[in-house]
C-alpha cells in the first residue's frame, strides 16, 4: 500500500496552528544496542571463535570465564548454568536444602527467589525488610529460625550489598544453618572485608541481559569456596556425572551455551568501570533529591560498595511522577509492585512471618530510573530537570494549600 502523499506533509500541530513541539529522545532503562555498537568488533569476534570451533556447548569459553568470575570474586570455584533462578536453585539444593525444609527470604524481592526454594519442595518463610535499605531485616529473619529452616537468603537488592551480611553469617554457622546469597543483581558489590557473594556457603549470580554482567540470552552461576559444594553443582549440571563418569546420581542438563559464556569473558574487564559510572550516576540524582519534598531515595547503607543495578526512589504518589518521567521521554520501571505475600502465583505456598508492612509500604511507592552506564549527560540531566521541576510543582501546591489555610 502507498503512503498518502498529503497525509505524508501534514505536520502535527500545537496551540493556533503551531507545528507542535517535537518529542524529545527517549532515555531508556536499559540500554543493550549502545552497549553492544560499543563492544561490536569484540563481541563478534568471540561469537566468530565459537562457530568456527564447532565447540557450540561445554566448550572452553564456559571453562575461561568460571575461572575469571571465580578471581574477580575471590572464592576458589564457580559454575556456570544456565540461569540465576537456576543457580540459586542448585545452591540450595546442594548446601543441604531438601523437600520439607524451609528457607528464609525477604518479602522484597523478584519473584524468583521464591520460586528457587518451591522448585526444591521445600517452603520459603517470607520476613519483613529494613525500612531504609529494604533489605532483608535481619532480626526478623533470625526470629523466624526454627527447627525446619535449612537455609537463609539474604537477597542483595537493586545492587547493595546488605550491611549486616557477615554477622548473619556468624549467627547462622552457630545455629548451622546455611546463608546461600541471592546475589543476582550485585555483580562486583562489596560488603565490609569482602566482595558480594563470598561470605555465605554458596552465592547465586544471573547474567540475564540487563545486568550489570551480562550476556545476550540466559546464563547464572554458582560461586563458592567448598569443593564439595562445588562438584554438587557441576555434578547436577552434567544429568549427576562426576568429571570422571562413574555411577551417576540425580542430575539434570543446566549448561549454559558456549555463546554466552564468550560474551561474558569480552565484558567482564569492563565491570569495574561500568560500576563506577553507575555509581557516579547515582551520586548526581542524590544531590537532586536532597531535600526533596516528595521523593526520597531508597538509603544507601553500603557507600561505594553498592553498584545500582537500579536506582529506586519512594514516591507516595508514584504514579503521577511516573507519568512526569514519561512525558519527558524516560522511561521508569516498578521493582517490584508487589511484595512476595502478595503474589497471587505464591498464595499457600509460602508461610508469612510478620506483618512485612515495610515491604508492602515500599511496593507501593518504589520505581527506578535509568542508571546504566551509557547514559549520557544530557541524559543524566534531563532525568535531574524532572527531579527538580517536580519538587518546585509540588512545593508550589504546598505554599498554596497554606496560604488557603491561612487566609480561613
Amino acid at each position: 500500500m502507498t503512503a498518502d502523499p498529503v497525509a505524508s506533509r501534514r505536520q502535527p500541530s500545537g496551540r493556533r496552528g503551531r507545528p507542535a513541539a517535537a518529542r524529545p529522545p527517549r532515555v531508556p532503562l536499559a540500554a543493550l544496542a549502545r552497549e553492544y555498537a560499543a563492544l561490536r568488533p569484540a563481541i563478534d569476534a568471540a561469537v566468530h571463535d565459537v562457530f568456527v570451533s564447532g565447540r557450540v556447548v561445554r566448550g572452553p569459553w564456559i571453562a575461561r570465564f568460571e575461572r575469571a568470575w571465580a578471581r574477580r570474586l575471590g572464592v576458589r570455584h564457580v559454575v556456570l548454568v544456565h540461569s540465576g533462578t537456576t543457580a540459586l536453585a542448585v545452591a540450595l539444593a546442594a548446601a543441604g536444602v531438601r523437600r520439607g525444609d524451609e528457607v528464609i527470604v525477604p518479602a522484597l524481592t523478584f519473584p524468583a527467589t521464591a520460586e528457587a526454594v518451591l522448585a526444591l519442595g521445600a517452603r520459603p518463610v517470607v520476613v519483613d525488610v529494613a525500612p531504609d535499605t529494604l533489605l532483608l531485616d535481619v532480626d526478623a529473619a533470625l526470629r523466624a529460625v526454627g527447627p525446619r529452616t535449612r537455609a537463609v537468603v539474604p537477597v542483595h537488592l537493586y545492587g547493595q550489598p546488605h550491611p549486616r551480611l557477615a554477622a548473619l553469617a556468624r549467627e547462622l554457622r552457630r545455629r548451622r544453618v546455611a546463608l546461600v546469597e541471592d546475589a543476582c543483581q550485585a555483580h562486583g558489590a562489596a560488603t565490609p572485608g569482602a566482595r558480594s557473594g563470598v561470605l555465605g556457603v554458596a552465592a547465586a549470580f544471573s547474567f540475564y541481559p540487563t545486568k550489570n554482567l551480562s550476556t545476550y540470552g540466559e546464563a547464572g552461576a554458582v560461586a563458592t569456596d567448598d569443593p564439595r559444594l562445588a562438584a554438587r553443582v557441576r555434578a547436577w549440571r552434567n544429568h549427576g556425572l562426576g568429571p570422571r563418569g562413574g555411577r551417576p546420581r540425580f542430575g539434570l542438563n543446566l549448561w549454559p551455551g558456549e555463546i554466552e559464556a564468550a560474551i561474558l569473558c569480552v565484558k567482564l574487564p569492563h565491570l569495574r568501570a561500568w560500576n563506577a559510572a553507575r555509581r557516579a550516576a547515582a551520586r548526581q540524582y542524590d544531590r537532586a533529591l536532597a531535600g526533596h519534598p516528595r521523593l526520597r531515595p531508597v538509603a544507601n547503607a553500603a557507600g561505594n560498595r553498592h553498584v545500582y543495578h537500579q536506582y529506586v526512589v519512594r514516591a507516595r504518589d508514584r504514579d503521577l511522577w511516573r507519568a512526569r518521567f514519561a512525558a519527558a521521554g524516560i522511561e521508569t520501571a516498578v521493582h517490584y509492585p508487589r511484595a512476595l505475600p502478595d503474589l497471587p502465583g505464591l498464595a499457600g505456598r509460602v508461610r508469612v512471618a510478620g506483618r512485612c508492612d515495610a515491604a508492602r509500604a515500599a511496593a507501593r511507592e518504589v520505581f527506578s530510573l535509568p542508571v546504566h552506564p551509557w547514559l549520557t549527560e544530557t541524559e543524566r540531566r534531563r532525568i535531574v530537570a524532572v527531579l527538580a521541576a517536580g519538587g518546585r510543582q509540588t512545593g508550589r501546591r504546598a505554599d498554596r494549600r497554606a496560604s488557603s489555610r491561612a487566609a480561613l
